[in-house]
């Protein structure tokens, strides 16, 4: 097994092109988005501390939480103040405030002008990913959303604990796609693995060493181990590069390190699943690229995940939202809730490909052998 270990290290690593675009393919990549979308992630950016204002209706939920979002807002950097009289558009025109919050029984109404734009986005932010954390909170709970759409409140109240409010500070476009761009390419890990493939078939190394002790476990796994290698080292070299020049910040190294990795384990292991179901290398790509692209859509990996039109249960099937959202806030909190559950993700399709790159491969020779 160690032989073919080595061999296959050796053939991966004389396609020196292969290995290039794995290290030059995210870091231009991740170049080109964050300087597209740097006036887009300009929105997110946050601004020095501001008053806001706000209003709350009689009879409205906001009355038993009204602390816990004062207290939510000074950490984020905006101090809250309730103003029971007098017009919001009067108050943010004379720049007395720097933006105004109406907040509804069934609505809430976020005042700005043009002169506190930056602001009005942060106040506009922050009450978004409020909500979702109620919401995240209580079963079945459903609350008031930005511009009159209605929806209803449990008869019992809603109860929101202080110390479970954590606002997501903000994050720029070199950090968010210098995180996201390295998960996507870490998906795509068999390309480097195409030529030994190719050869393998080409030549009938499989069916060669079937006359031999080698188990399909060990001829799995002289596979798997080198791509792994090979991808975790161009990998690497393609972040290390993204950090230095563009000045990424990937929070905890230990934790961001670990999920690049898996990533990597998880990408390999799915891409020879593919390629013992198929047996052919076109066919593996087209699935692998469709699929991966589909998965990192809902992920985030293009359009950022935070102002993503997709619904929350449709972005958790994919696991790179899972190990994009783990990152991105590991990045700028320093913490995150969806790291467990990234972690397990990852390791679960890792095993559930291997077993079932294995279960193919032993039906493919067990019906070669009854033809």
């Amino acid at each position: 097994m160690w032989y073919l270990i080595k061999n296959n290290l050796k053939l991966m690593l004389r396609n020196k092109i292969i290995f290039v675009l794995m290290v030059f393919g995210p870091f231009f990549v991740i170049g080109i988005l964050s300087s597209a979308f740097e006036e887009m992630m300009k929105s997110y950016e946050t601004a020095e501390d501001f008053r806001a204002g706000y209003q709350i209706e009689k009879g409205s939920f906001w009355e038993s939480s009204i602390e816990a979002v004062k207290e939510a807002g000074e950490e984020a950097g905006i101090k809250l103040s309730e103003y029971p009289e007098g017009e919001p558009e009067e108050l943010v025109k004379n720049n007395i405030l720097a933006g105004f919050v109406k907040l509804g029984t069934d609505k809430y109404t976020i005042y700005e002008n043009t002169d506190n734009e930056t602001e009005g986005v942060v106040l506009e932010y922050f009450f978004s990913q409020y909500l979702n954390k109620i919401s995240s909170q209580v079963l079945y709970a459903e609350v008031p959303v930005m511009e009159g759409k209605t929806l209803k409140v449990p008869d019992e109240g809603l109860k929101v604990p202080m110390e479970e409010i954590d606002y997501m500070p903000a994050i720029n476009s070199k950090d968010y796609y210098g995180i996201t761009e390295i998960i996507y390419f870490s998906c795509m890990g068999i390309i480097c693995m195409a030529g030994v493939l190719a050869s393998e078939k080409k030549n009938g190394i499989g069916i060669k060493f079937q006359i031999t002790s080698v188990t399909d476990f060990q001829f799995y796994i002289a596979k798997w181990l080198p791509t792994v290698f090979v991808v975790a080292s161009g990998i690497g070299i393609s972040s290390v590069l993204s950090a230095v020049v563009y000045g990424i910040h990937w929070g905890n190294l230990f934790i961001s390190m670990l999920l690049v990795f898996l990533v990597i384990m998880a990408g390999v292991s799915y891409g020879l699943m593919l390629y013992t179901v198929s047996g052919n290398m076109a066919v593996t790509v087209i699935v692998l690229f469709s699929s991966v692209f589909f998965m990192a859509f809902l992920g985030g990996c293009f359009e950022t995940y935070m102002y993503s039109g997709f619904s929350e249960d449709l972005k958790n099937i994919s696991p790179v939202y899972h190990v994009n959202r783990a990152l991105v806030e590991n990045s700028c909190m320093g913490h995150s809730g969806y790291t467990l559950n990234s972690i397990l993700y990852l390791l679960a399709i890792s095993a559930a490909c291997t077993c079932a790159a294995l279960l193919a491969g032993w039906a493919g020779k067990r019906g070669k052998k009854r033809g």
